[in-house]
């Protein structure tokens, strides 16, 4: 089995702030536009991850 999740990592001042996981792309979009509507100085990035590089 395959599976994938999604991270989002904030970046703030050129940092990794922090770093959220999610179960499907459309829940970090959404977080991430919530998070850009407070905080517009975050530099926001979302990718799909293996779920194998989370946990073994």
């Amino acid at each position: 089995m395959n599976t994938v999740i999604w991270k989002c990592e904030q970046y703030v001042a050129g940092k990794l702030h922090e770093k959220t996981i999610f179960e499907n792309e459309q829940q970090a979009r959404e977080f991430a536009r919530k998070l850009y509507d407070v905080r517009p100085d975050t530099i926001l990035r979302i990718e799909p991850m293996p779920i194998q590089h989370v946990w073994n």
